[in-house]
């Protein structure tokens, strides 16, 4: 009987040990990476519900959905056929990362859609950008206009003026500048970094809009040891440490208290888990 209890006590551990494991792994799985938002913008006006521009904003959002599990970039319009009323008409594009797959693809574009409709309710010109995808609409065509306006920028808190950084980070950065397909990961040393630009962005406008953006990166964010630039038709991203796709070292409140939710619950659980096995050994 005694041996008995011995195993029953083991095996109960063993499962106990084996659900701490699992919760400890599911803190680093529950991220992805790929929907993780890192701006909006949204048009002060605002149409209203049941107009003609809304029907057509509904018919290029749908569009949008529907192709993007066939390609990571296309453009559309709806109601500029001519038969509508002047300013009902909606112009809109979305672009995935380089690297991701149809499927994947697929997936972000419809989590940026969701996010976009929540966050830009009834405006007029809208865009998200995930870390996987970006979308656009506006009321205006603004497919294919040149335009290098800066949209979004971060700088990491932590800075270097270490040779070695400095060297690599200028390297990576003047290789992302040399994009031929629109899209391009680079690395050198403990530095990497990517850059992208719009689908229809020809090559020589591509590397004009890169080099503004890289200009602009230095300019504003230093020796920062993570920065991210984004203009309205390209971006430029680099990052130290091996933070890939995640390049900065800044938290929000809403990162830090995620991050001190999931220690609490690990220790809680490590804690209970003690107590158990404790009542276990008395017990058994």
């Amino acid at each position: 009987m005694h041996r008995r209890g011995q195993v029953c006590c083991s095996r109960v551990a063993a499962v106990l040990l084996v659900v701490v494991v699992i919760g400890l792994g599911a803190a680093d799985v529950g991220e992805a990476a790929t929907g993780t938002f890192i701006y909006a913008g949204c048009s002060p006006s605002k149409y209203q519900p049941g107009t003609p521009f809304e029907a057509n904003l509904n018919s290029l959002l749908t569009s949008i959905a529907n192709a993007a599990p066939n390609g990571g970039y296309n453009t559309f319009t709806a109601g500029a056929n001519g038969t509508g009323a002047p300013g009902t008409a909606a112009y809109g594009l979305y672009q995935c990362r380089g690297d991701l797959g149809n499927d994947d693809c697929a997936a972000c574009v419809r989590d940026a859609l969701g996010q976009l409709n929540q966050v830009c309710t009834t405006a007029y010109a809208a865009s998200l950008q995930l870390e996987g995808c970006y979308v656009r609409y506006d009321s205006s065509n603004f497919v294919g206009q040149q335009d290098t306006a800066m949209v979004y920028r971060k700088c990491s808190t932590s800075t270097s003026s270490d040779g070695d950084f400095l060297k690599n980070r200028d390297a990576v950065l003047g290789d992302l500048q040399g994009v031929t397909n629109g899209y391009k990961v680079s690395s050198s040393g403990s530095v990497q970094g990517v850059a992208q630009c719009l689908g229809d962005l020809a090559a020589a406008d591509c590397t004009t809009c890169l080099a503004q953006a890289v200009g602009q990166l230095k300019g504003t964010c230093g020796t920062a040891l993570a920065a991210d630039v984004y203009l309205a038709q390209c971006y430029v991203r680099y990052w130290a440490n091996g933070y890939y796709f995640r390049p900065t070292q800044d938290y929000s409140q809403d990162d830090v208290g995620r991050t001190v939710a999931i220690i609490v619950g690990i220790l809680a659980g490590l804690a209970l888990f003690v107590v158990f096995i404790s009542f276990l050994r008395k017990t058994c």
